[in-house]
């Protein structure tokens, strides 16, 4: 389904009016936000094995495009041949005493490495490498990716995967906004049908030995 589509729903479940595509489209964009910013995501926000490209002697990396969140069952990790020899993912601190010295005036500068032990990351779009390689190489990551956002009339992975969810929350806002009672109840049940349907795509993810990550496409 692309946005128009959506647009014309919750047009026809708030009566037909015409005047409120702009509503509707910031709407349907602040209810993605805050779907991905939530407590789980579903596993079609995956993006597997996303290349990171490692510089030599530079500690930090960039993270990938619309990064929202690692995922815990998917350690970053290079090529060793045909071999995977993972990166595990540490907090600063872990990651400086453990690799790096112990903080204190002994501290000796740690040896030259070709490729680090962990990273850290920094923030929503930055990481970094400890010990700092010394060879440039490439690091594969997979990690929850947010949706495209929906500035145009395209479908996206929340309306190709949960289309009600999305739509029932976006006009439960409108409606609310316009004080109709009657098109808050509509988007409502569409709302509870398409969590069902939404979280059922969840469990389904744990049946199939995809663990339920905690936490927080295309």
């Amino acid at each position: 389904m692309i946005r128009s589509a959506a647009i014309s729903i919750i047009k026809r479940g708030l009566g037909f009016r015409q005047t409120q595509d702009a509503a509707i489209i910031a709407a349907l964009q602040q209810v993605q936000r805050d779907l991905e910013e939530g407590k789980t995501l579903p596993n079609w926000l995956l993006a597997f094995d996303v290349a990171i490209p490692v510089v030599a002697n530079v500690a930090t990396a960039a993270l990938p495009d619309r990064f929202l969140r690692v995922h815990e069952d998917y350690p970053m990790y290079y090529l060793n041949g045909a071999a995977h020899v993972e990166i595990p993912k540490r907090n600063y601190d872990e990651a400086y005493h453990a690799y790096v010295g112990d903080g204190t005036v002994n501290d000796k500068p740690a040896p030259p490495v070709a490729k680090p032990a962990v990273y850290v990351q920094r923030n929503k779009t930055t990481i970094q490498f400890v010990p700092t390689p010394t060879t440039a190489f490439t690091a594969y990551l997979t990690y929850y990716k947010a949706a495209v956002l929906l500035d145009a009339d395209v479908e996206n992975a929340w309306l190709a995967n949960a289309a009600n969810y999305l739509i029932g929350l976006a006009g439960m806002q409108v409606a609310g906004d316009l004080r109709d009672a009657g098109a808050l109840q509509k988007f409502t049940m569409m709302t509870k049908m398409g969590a069902q349907s939404h979280m059922s795509d969840v469990v389904e993810d744990e049946l199939a030995g995809r663990p339920l990550v905690m936490g927080r496409d295309n």
